[in-house]
């Protein structure tokens, strides 16, 4: 059997409801007033006008006496600054205090905040809202026109030194000249610094046939004027001999040259994984490669050319980032649904993160409610409690009045009786 929990009422409708109590419970008063005197007037034409005078006199009492008591819990009756009334705004500050502790103490305690949390169980509440496109589409819309915002209050000389100096710090972590020995030795292991010299030569050997003219001046600015052109000639022949023999020893793949260039290659493999000395001039190199202010400014432009591009997207009615956003909260849902541990991953989080932040700060948030109450204005305060609890208060004046009235009946009847 269902059951359906009561509306709360709003501040405005407390309001009206303690407004008609104070009716109801001061018309009982006056009515009493009116039964008392009419006994009195007519007492000695109808004597058993007595019984309800007896009534009406008592709960007069009561009802007064009960009047001044809800009145002074708030103000001074009738203006009067009677001792030990206006209690409320009298006390305020101590009243915040207490406000404060006591929903610290009783209401932020770490086994109740985290048995309402399963209670309530947020995995669930989640999942079914991310199940629901058009919470989905309303979400990744907020998301993504919010990102704009967030873009343009980042400096973009900021976000270029950030990008920049997390660069050089992962690069110094790394090390420049392992990493580079790395690179080499892979080449090696595949042969490709033997293809690499290869094509040197090949550029070498076109280098010196393109130019053989200038070789020829080269060499005969070199030799004395003097000598004659014939001798010129020769020497210039043996020269350029001399280079194509050797390019053609190093083209060799069983020459001597080969051999000692692998040699030389893995001895600077090895000195680049393990020297120290190679890895400082590597950590020199990359503190002025990143020191650049060119570098510097292509990092800028880096940071203000993504601002731009993802701000664009953001921005436009075909977003792929919302479209992004949208797809991830739809996979999350639906992998909260049909995995437990996910769930409980998800629940552990939220009861770990609201009690570190709500419950471990409970003594500060008690200080908080209770600065809160402080500094509200003393009508303030009055207006509040009262429209809250005013209502309830003004069941006492009727029941004063009631009660009054029946214990002054029973004790006019024993005073009749034994008398």
């Amino acid at each position: 059997m269902s059951t359906t929990q009561p509306v709360p009422l709003t501040d405005e409708e407390k309001a009206a409801a303690l407004r008609r109590m104070k009716r109801v419970a001061g018309l009982m008063i006056l009515l009493m007033a009116a039964v008392f005197l009419l006994s009195r007037l007519l007492v000695e034409h109808i004597p058993w006008i007595e019984i309800p005078g007896a009534f009406a006199e008592a709960a007069l009492v009561g009802g007064l006496a009960d009047w001044f008591a809800v009145t002074a819990l708030f103000r001074h009756p009738l203006g009067i600054p009677i001792p030990h009334t206006a209690i409320v705004p009298r006390n305020q500050s101590r009243i915040g205090s207490t406000l404060g502790r006591f929903v610290a103490s009783n209401f932020l305690k770490p086994e109740e905040v985290t048995a309402k949390l399963r209670q309530v169980d947020l995995p669930k509440i989640i999942a079914d809202w991310l199940d629901q496109p058009e919470n989905r589409a309303r979400a990744s819309e907020r998301i993504a026109r919010s990102v704009p915002g967030i873009l343009n209050a980042l400096d973009d000389d900021d976000v270029g030194r950030f990008m920049q100096t997390n660069l050089s710090a992962r690069m110094k972590d790394i090390g420049v000249a392992p990493i580079l020995g790395q690179v080499v030795q892979l080449l090696t292991n595949e042969g490709h610094h033997q293809r690499l010299l290869d094509e040197l030569l090949e550029r070498a050997a076109r280098l010196v046939h393109d130019n053989r003219e200038l070789i020829e001046k080269r060499v005969d600015e070199q030799l004395p004027r003097w000598l004659p052109k014939a001798v010129d000639r020769a020497v210039y022949t043996k020269v350029l001999s001399a280079l194509d023999n050797t390019l053609n020893e190093i083209r060799d793949p069983e020459g001597p040259w080969r051999q000692q260039f692998d040699e030389a290659t893995r001895a600077f493999v090895h000195e680049l994984r393990t020297s120290p000395e190679m890895r400082q001039k590597g950590e020199e190199m990359l503190h002025r490669l990143l020191a650049n202010d060119t570098l510097k400014q292509y990092f800028r432009d880096i940071a203000r050319s993504l601002k731009d591009r993802i701000t664009a997207d953001a921005l436009s009615d075909d977003s792929g980032l919302r479209r992004q956003i949208d797809a991830a909260m739809r996979v999350y849902g639906e992998t909260l649904v049909r995995d437990p541990g996910i769930r409980n991953t998800l629940q552990s989080w939220i009861e770990q993160a609201v009690n570190s932040t709500v419950v471990g700060r409970r003594e500060q948030i008690g200080e908080w409610i209770g600065s809160i109450v402080q500094k509200w204005d003393k009508d303030m305060i009055v207006n509040k409690l009262e429209t809250q609890v005013g209502r309830d208060l003004q069941f006492i004046r009727i029941n004063g009045t009631l009660v009054g009235g029946l214990i002054g009946l029973c004790l006019y009847l024993v005073e009749r009786v034994t008398g």
